[in-house]
């Protein structure tokens, strides 16, 4: 099979996006407010909430995002023997959600590019992009019950939604200590769990929806799960290498965006564990400055360089990588079945952009 991933995925978001048009309008009236929200008590006002959160969340949107977390969902309904268009709906949960995080934590980093234009905070202001962001982590939950999924299914999501949220949280909560210098030292494990609750919690629960959906066993549930967080944290490794030594025009964000924020990635870990000692103190001091200073910014990159911490991080995504798919063969023992899920988890953590 020689697919294109590329093409796979364009096809799976056009059934994402269109879910979204579906559940998430780009303005409500009154009435639209009342369908998420019941009668109210005296009168909606919605122009607020058409200009306040909706024109944000779709100004976001409409500047593309892979959705592969959406996708990894649908791959992995199918794989299990469903039809995608029966759990379609459902990939609103974690593109909604996954938008939501990108606008509060562009807030939380001092961002300033998202998707090749400025960020959503930079736009419409902190308070809006805040609460945008917020709204999205429980509006589309509510698409549960208007599709009348089963009582057992509806709560199991649910419980796995909780879970998501809170490891998502826990996540951030230690990337922020971690570069606003209140934890000084932290090791390769603990980044990589880390990760594990920021990026990989909501690609589990993508695949974990579409396992509950088809019914599938605790077992594979699990497997599929470990498969998704797995392929997320590589992704993460990735993306931590392609902002310092990414195409800006390609990538979409700031080069060096991380070394500004001060972020300890696991480049940054293994650098100043490795460096000589001199290099390691300078590489910690221009990463506790937070400066915008591009010259410390590119000698920040040059020590990481120096250091063999790119190849390392490239070569710990390509484990991890291995990990996962082993993981992908004890869900789906059929290699033709698994066949998009493995195409999926190659290109994100191959990818240039």
């Amino acid at each position: 099979m020689d697919e294109n991933i590329i093409e796979i995925l364009s096809s799976y978001a056009k059934i994402v996006d269109r879910e979204l048009e579906r559940f998430i309008p780009r303005r409500v009236d009154e009435r639209g407010i009342e369908e998420f929200l019941g009668k109210p008590m005296y009168r909606y006002e919605a122009k607020s909430i058409s200009e306040g959160i909706l024109k944000p969340f779709w100004d976001l949107l409409d500047r593309g995002g892979k959705r592969w977390r959406p996708a990894l969902m649908l791959m992995a309904y199918e794989a299990l023997g469903g039809e995608i268009e029966d759990i379609a709906p459902l990939t609103v949960i974690p593109e909604a959600i996954h938008n939501g995080t990108l606008a509060v934590d562009d807030v939380e980093d001092r961002s300033e590019f998202r998707r090749g234009k400025p960020c959503i905070h930079r736009i419409y202001g902190e308070d809006i992009a805040i609460n945008m962001g917020n709204t999205m982590y429980y509006l589309p939950i509510l698409i549960l019950e208007k599709l009348g999924i089963d009582r057992d299914k509806r709560l199991r999501i649910l419980e796995e939604y909780v879970k998501t949220m809170v490891k998502l949280s826990f996540g951030q909560g230690m990337d922020i200590a971690w570069h606003r210098g209140l934890v000084k030292e932290v090791d390769e494990e603990q980044y990589l769990e880390m990760t594990l609750l920021k990026t990989g919690a909501l690609a589990g629960f993508s695949v974990e929806i579409a396992a509950i959906m088809a019914g599938a066993s605790r077992e594979v549930e699990e497997n599929l799960r470990k498969f998704a967080e797995l392929v997320a944290v590589a992704f993460q490794i990735q993306d931590d290498v392609l902002n310092v030594i990414g195409d800006e025009a390609k990538y979409g964000k700031e080069i060096g965006g991380d070394i500004k924020e001060g972020k300890r990635t696991l480049m940054v870990i293994h650098a100043l564990k490795n460096l000589p000692e001199a290099d390691a103190k300078r590489l910690d001091e221009i990463l506790n400055m937070q400066t915008e200073d591009r010259s410390l910014i590119k000698e920040a990159i040059d020590l990481l360089k120096k250091s063999g911490s790119i190849e390392y991080a490239k070569e710990v995504s390509r484990r991890l990588a291995e990990e996962a798919m082993e993981s992908l063969k004890k869900a789906i023992p059929d290699p033709v079945k698994r066949r998009k899920l493995e195409l999926l988890a190659k290109f994100l953590i191959t990818r240039e952009y």
